[in-house]
């Protein structure tokens, strides 16, 4: 195959293809009209990272295949408003570590405080999914100042 320039999108789409182990380098080659060579080099190293979401979601649709069409909008209604609470959460988690690295907590407390309120509000909506404090270091002991902007900043970096 000539050598051919391809764009940023370009790269992007194909690792995004690549991640979902869905194809091998000779598919995405024969997709994108480059050589296996380009593909190697913008594949090599990455994870086929999203392969369990797609699993998923083909697992999800052939059961919402078996269901009667009124079912299926029901189901398609409260995941919709699951997702849209939970990045909503997700917000707020991150608005919450954000605001007690600028110090507009007014302390530690009230950080845990605003920490505890959204953990249970997840809890809520997603009850199987509940995440369980186990941690005992930091709920059993005061944090110092520095703990505190350690632990935030380990939470930043994390997300």
């Amino acid at each position: 195959m000539a050598s051919k320039v391809i764009t940023q999108d370009t790269i992007n789409a194909i690792q995004a293809d690549w991640k979902t182990g869905a194809f091998v380098q000779r598919d995405l080659a024969y997709k994108y009209k480059v050589s296996v060579g380009v593909i190697n080099k913008h594949t090599k190293g990455l994870d086929k990272s999203t392969e369990h979401i797609v699993n998923n979601l083909v697992q999800a649709k052939q059961e919402l295949n078996k269901l009667d069409e009124q079912t299926v909008h029901a189901v398609n209604e409260i995941v919709d408003k699951r997702v849209q609470r939970l990045s909503f959460l997700d917000s707020a988690a991150m608005k919450n570590v954000q605001e007690a690295m600028l110090a507009k907590c007014l302390n530690q407390q009230d950080f845990k405080h605003r920490a505890e309120t959204i953990q249970k509000a997840r809890d809520v909506i997603e009850p199987k999914n509940a995440i369980v404090q186990v941690n005992t270091q930091v709920n059993n002991t005061p944090l110092t100042p520095d703990r505190f902007e350690e632990i935030a900043q380990r939470l930043l970096r994390e997300v």
